[in-house]
């Protein structure tokens, strides 16, 4: 993702300013890593075994530096800087810039602490440094303040001002063909939104990117063999419904990608399911469980990635499929998924 605002983009809230979100924070300090941290960007938003680091970076001496940002309090930014250490120390990516024989710096940067990160980090093996962020305002100037829990130190830097009005986030997503625009009409605010803005993201991933319109799906690539997105509608249901061209984790062998149907809120996904074409015959088990069962398929329902499938698999249990990580209580963001899909269309230019 890369910042495409001239102004940080801040919200009033009780008592002061925020960052209008956790992408307008990373923006932001993606930018300014070296003014307030003295270091280098490495990469942004890295997928690895089903996890997506905010931000990669290193030092002058190529020493590696996870960092983890939240835009509110967060129980759990401890164990997933945990979660991003063991995998990038396992797998060691860009070993021309990282000198894995250093020690990796962990960073986690948040408005506020919960006390169990304290709890957390008190009994974790690993060196967590804490970073406080706050928005201070004098008169119409604006800075935003990192302290350093451990030893106090503080760092100021200015903010460049835009207030958040309620459409400015998507002030810049290329024009809405109308009848996506219709499709999304369908949706409640938030996934129209989701959907909105992860459209926009893929549009701007990469200049070969295009969009392709026709009566029954708006898809997303360089061509018909080399696509990453899909949106169709269900007519039956009213609602749009969006396709991945994602892993198929049901082989030991090569890794293959396929069309996958995402259920989702427009924020985190639920369940997912392999649909080569078409709108698929999958549906949830409680929408089976509405429905009598003679009425039900003469094969059972099955619950795997296969296209013969009946019922999708859980998110959480695709992701540990995929990368043989134990599964998490929390629903994935949608994020993840569409980062995947896109690096993998990557992989096909």
């Amino acid at each position: 993702m890369k910042s495409d605002f001239n102004g940080v983009i801040l919200r009033r809230i009780a008592g002061g300013w925020e960052f209008s979100s956790e992408l307008a924070l990373e923006n932001f300090i993606w930018d300014s890593l070296e003014e307030l941290l003295g270091l280098s960007p490495l990469k942004r938003q890295y997928f690895i075994r089903g996890e997506v680091c905010d931000i990669l970076a290193v030092t002058t001496q190529r020493q590696l530096v996870i960092l983890e940002l939240k835009n509110a309090e967060d129980r759990y930014i401890v164990q997933q800087l945990t979660r991003y250490y063991d995998s990038l120390i396992e797998e060691k990516p860009f070993p021309q810039d990282v000198d894995y024989a250093q020690p990796v710096r962990l960073i986690a940067i948040a408005p506020t602490f919960h006390r169990h990160n304290y709890v957390d980090r008190k009994y974790n093996r690993l060196s967590i440094e804490f970073i406080k962020t706050a928005i201070l305002q004098n008169l119409d100037e604006f800075s935003l303040r990192l302290e350093w829990l451990d030893n106090s130190i503080t760092q100021l830097i200015r903010l460049p001002y835009q207030e958040l009005n309620p459409n400015l986030e998507l002030l810049n997503e290329p024009e809405i063909p109308g009848q996506l625009g219709q499709w999304l009409s369908s949706c409640p605010p938030q996934q129209q939104e989701g959907f909105r803005k992860i459209r926009s993201y893929i549009l701007g991933y990469h200049e070969r990117m295009q969009e392709f319109i026709d009566k029954k799906s708006i898809q997303y690539g360089t061509g018909k063999t080399k696509l990453c997105a899909e949106f169709c509608f269900d007519s039956r249901k009213q609602v749009p419904i969006l396709f991945l061209w994602l892993p198929l984790p049901s082989s030991r062998k090569a890794i293959v990608t396929g069309r996958l149907r995402v259920w989702t809120d427009g924020v985190q996904v639920s369940d997912i399911g392999h649909v080569p074409e078409g709108l698929g015959h999958m549906r949830l088990e409680e929408e089976w469980k509405e429905i009598p069962k003679e009425r039900w398929p003469r094969k059972s329902l099955l619950d795997n990635l296969s296209h013969k499938s009946h019922i999708p698999v859980s998110a959480q249990g695709y992701l540990r499929i995929l990368t043989s990580s134990s599964e998490s209580e929390a629903l994935p963001n949608l994020e993840i998924f569409v980062e995947l899909a896109l690096q993998k269309w990557l992989e096909k230019l």
